[in-house]
């Protein structure tokens, strides 16, 4: 087999280990390089003569600056990126390279907020709570109408189901209809 052969055979195996699932399970996410224009800004530190180093700080961080003011870029610190992970909560996502870092891996399991509107639906209430994310009853199990500022708790339950409950009335399934 030829050497050229020999490395697209490599190359095509090496996609199709990383494609795998088993793969993903085993290979951190947060294992990604940071994005190239970050990186440039951070070499600059290993430039030894004063003037070209604040070059390049000044070139770099002008490009890292239009970058996030032209919205190719985002900054984000682990707050904001945790209340971005509850406000998707309820949705079937794929595990995102935006999530990797160790301490947020762990998938968020339950919510409490407040009820902001309430309104009959197909089998139940359709909810809309104060983040504006919108919650559908759907086991059609009866319940006292739920008003606007009542709190409500919702948690993962069987088979990728979420499992409602507002004050001390019974609970109920619910699914994220969106916001």
């Amino acid at each position: 087999m030829a050497l050229h052969s020999k490395l697209n055979l490599g190359l095509a195996l090496a996609g199709l280990a990383i494609a795998s699932p088993s793969f993903a399970k085993t290979q951190p996410l947060s294992a990604a390089p940071p994005p190239k224009i970050f990186s440039d800004v951070i070499q600059c530190r290993a430039i030894a003569d004063a003037a070209q180093r604040l070059a390049c700080f000044d070139q770099n961080v002008g490009a890292l600056a239009a970058a996030q003011q032209n919205r190719d870029l985002f900054v984000a610190d682990k707050d904001a990126m945790r209340e971005a992970r509850r406000g998707l909560f309820g949705f079937s996502l794929p595990k995102m390279r935006i999530f990797a870092d160790d301490d947020m891996e762990k998938a968020v399991d339950q919510i409490e907020t407040t009820i902001t509107a309430a309104v009959p639906g197909q089998r139940g209430y359709i909810f809309t709570l104060k983040d504006g994310a919108r919650w559908a009853q759907t086991d059609g199990a009866y319940m006292d109408r739920p008003k606007a500022g009542s709190p409500i708790k919702i948690k993962r339950a069987a088979l990728g189901s979420f499992f409602g409950t507002i004050g001390s009335q019974p609970g109920f399934r619910i699914e994220r209809l969106g916001n």
